[in-house]
């Protein structure tokens, strides 16, 4: 069975539990780190335009509509979905369609957060609209072997990534011109989006987007690198330093290190997400920098990355009650802003096992030095 008949029987599951006519899956085309396209998942093909929907009957009768009309095209050689079409009037030919597919009664709707107020109201002017964003997530905690094939694929893209990186790293070079470098071997070599921050100076105060400094000798080059395929995202968040660094700097990345390490010792199916900031946040308190364990001086601890990780996506914290489980796909990074040395970026993404994890990146995780 392949992927995509996996994915229509599990939500044909759902349908009938929950009495379901059947459900729509929308989305705005937006591809984002923050917030997992279920349509992209159960579909399969990344939609562009701004309104898009798979309508899935009780029967198991699916229509894929796409906007605009021309990509029906590229949407039929991307997705399982057999009966692929384009729209010219959205709103009109989707209320067809659920009537053409017996949708009567109840019908629920996944990424109805993404649909505008006026096509909502349209929709169920005629039927009962039951929100289940839920569904895909529940259904993509167990991955498919094409899924997790994928997750490796984006993995060894990240790595590229990290790679192009320490490599193009050299004074001169401005901010962006470092960005473009990066985003250049991770696009040949398959990846469909990128999303990059990055930071440079003797003294850093966060990440944010490339500007166009240029970098000089001592500086500290942060850099937290995204790529995207097919779907799946992975994170890797590396350092770089131009020049013989500090005694200090040494120290205080051994100790962002030493917090991974230590972080990633409590990661296994079955265990309480919340040990992972917890297990930082005692490591750097006991060395003085209990007031650094908090924003503006750090970010996040982590996150969930994609459908069925640790939905939909939102930071790790010491009061979540989440359990871990298999399969999930998180950033683990003990990013930080210590007085002695600026804000240093650390960092990987792994996939949760029963026995543990599976890291997912294969470059080091060090301090990087660069001769000048």
């Amino acid at each position: 069975m392949y992927s995509g008949e996996i994915k229509l029987k599990k939500v044909l599951e759902q349908i009938k539990i929950r009495e379901l006519d059947g459900i729509i899956i929308f989305s705005d085309g937006t591809c984002s780190i923050l917030r997992p396209s279920y349509l992209h998942y159960f579909s399969e093909f990344r939609p562009m335009g701004k309104r898009n929907a798979a309508v899935i009957s009780k029967s198991g009768k699916t229509v894929l509509l796409v906007e605009p009309y021309w990509d029906r095209i590229r949407a039929s050689k991307k997705t399982w979905i057999k009966d692929v079409r384009g729209a010219k009037d959205f709103v009109k030919e989707l209320k067809e369609i659920i009537n053409e597919l017996g949708i009567k009664e109840k019908v629920g709707v996944i990424g109805s957060k993404e649909m505008n107020n006026s096509l909502y109201k349209e929709i169920k002017k005629d039927i009962q609209i039951i929100p289940t964003d839920e569904i895909i997530e529940e259904i993509a905690k167990e991955k498919t072997e094409q899924e997790i094939k994928i997750i490796r694929k984006t993995a060894e893209i990240a790595d590229l990534g990290a790679e192009a990186f320490i490599r193009h790293t050299r004074v001169g070079i401005r901010e962006y011109e470092l960005v473009s470098e990066i985003e250049f071997e991770m696009r040949l070599n398959g990846a469909d989006d990128i999303f990059i921050l990055l930071s440079s100076g003797k003294h850093n105060s966060e990440m944010h987007e490339p500007t166009d400094r240029r970098l000089t000798k001592g500086d500290i080059i942060i850099c937290e690198i995204t790529p995207v395929c097919e779907g799946q995202f992975i994170q890797v968040c590396r350092t770089v330093v131009l020049g013989s660094p500090d005694p200090v700097l040494m120290e205080k990345y051994l100790l962002l290190v030493y917090a991974l390490e230590e972080s990633l010792k409590k990661v296994r199916s079955g265990e309480p997400a919340s040990l992972i900031p917890i297990t930082m946040n005692q490591i750097f308190s006991k060395e003085g920098y209990s007031k650094y364990c908090a924003p503006p001086y750090m970010r996040s601890r982590g996150h969930g990355f994609g459908v069925g990780s640790i939905a939909p996506g939102p930071e790790i914290t010491e009061n979540m009650e989440t359990i871990l489980e298999k399969h999930q796909v998180i950033a683990i990074h003990p990013n930080q802003y210590l007085p002695e040395t600026g804000y240093l970026a650390c960092g990987e993404t792994i996939m949760v096992t029963d026995e543990g994890y599976e890291r997912l990146t294969k470059t080091e995780t060090k301090l990087y030095i660069k001769g000048v």
